[in-house]
C-alpha cells in the first residue's frame, strides 16, 4: 500500500503510521525511556542462568563437603587434583550462570 492509496474500508493512508526509517520500533532496539521490554530470549536466558548457577553452587558445596570429610572427590584420581579441577569447574559454571542472567 502506498502513502496515497485508499484502504479497503475507505479511510485514507493517514491512519497508517510508518516509522521514518521503515523499521518497526520493536525490531530497532530503540524504546522510549522507562519502557520495560521482555524479549523472547529473556526466558531461556533466565532458565539457563538458573540451571548453570544451581549446578555450579551444588558442585562447589559438594566438593567442599567431600574435602572437609576427607573423602575422595573422584575415584582413582589424586585428591588434590580432583578437588582443584572440580572447584574450578564449579566456579566456571557459577560464573557462566551469573553471566546468563545479565543477557537481555
Amino acid at each position: 500500500m502506498t502513502d496515497g492509496a485508499e484502504r479497503a474500508d475507505g479511510r485514507g493512508a493517514e491512519f497508517i503510521r510508518r516509522p521514518a526509517d521503515g523499521v518497526h520500533p520493536a525490531f530497532s532496539g530503540r524504546f522510549p525511556a522507562g519502557v520495560t521490554v521482555l524479549r523472547m530470549e529473556s526466558g531461556p536466558a533466565v532458565f539457563a542462568g538458573a540451571a548453570f548457577t544451581l549446578f555450579g553452587v551444588g558442585l562447589l558445596l559438594w566438593t567442599s563437603l567431600r574435602v572437609r570429610l576427607r573423602e575422595p572427590v573422584a575415584e582413582g584420581a589424586s585428591p588434590a587434583v580432583a578437588a582443584v579441577l572440580t572447584s574450578l569447574f564449579g566456579v566456571v559454571f557459577l560464573a557462566f550462570g551469573l553471566w546468563a542472567f545479565t543477557r537481555p
